[in-house]
């Protein structure tokens, strides 16, 4: 480990080592970078529109647009315009969608116990909060 810059290569590789274990995970579900996240967004809330889903995930409308379109194909997720505004389109798991669903949210929980093993309540509250505030910091 490169002593120059030690918080930098702790960070880097703490996330890489948790997204090595997700992806490791994840990969027998057949899912492409990202759909985890909408599944878990639609799991939480349920039927949501697009645009919620880019302000949520933090990601651009094109790039819901095509995951979306790729998981209706899937039969993931299905789409319909919104009787309010025929502008929106709302998404909705489908049973299968569901089933996929809850299987990502149990590796999510599954990678949050193991990375979290052996630590106290306590220490990984104050984790979460240097993170935090690391995080504040790098946002000013």
């Amino acid at each position: 480990m490169n002593s120059q810059f030690p918080i930098e290569n702790a960070i880097i590789n703490l996330i890489t080592s948790y997204k090595n274990q997700v992806t490791k995970k994840m990969r027998p579900l057949g899912l492409y970078p990202g759909q985890d996240m909408i599944l878990l967004a639609l799991l939480k809330h349920g039927q949501v529109s697009q645009n919620k889903l880019v302000v949520e995930l933090c990601v651009d409308h094109s790039t819901i647009a095509k995951s979306v379109s790729r998981m209706v194909k899937s039969n993931l997720v299905t789409t319909e315009k919104s009787t309010k505004d025929k502008r929106v389109t709302l998404v909705s798991l489908t049973t299968h969608g569901r089933e996929l669903a809850q299987k990502v949210e149990d590796i999510w929980v599954s990678s949050e116990h193991t990375a979290t093993g052996g630590l106290s309540s306590e220490e990984q509250r104050l984790f979460i909060e240097m993170i935090d505030h690391i995080t504040d910091n790098l946002n000013k």
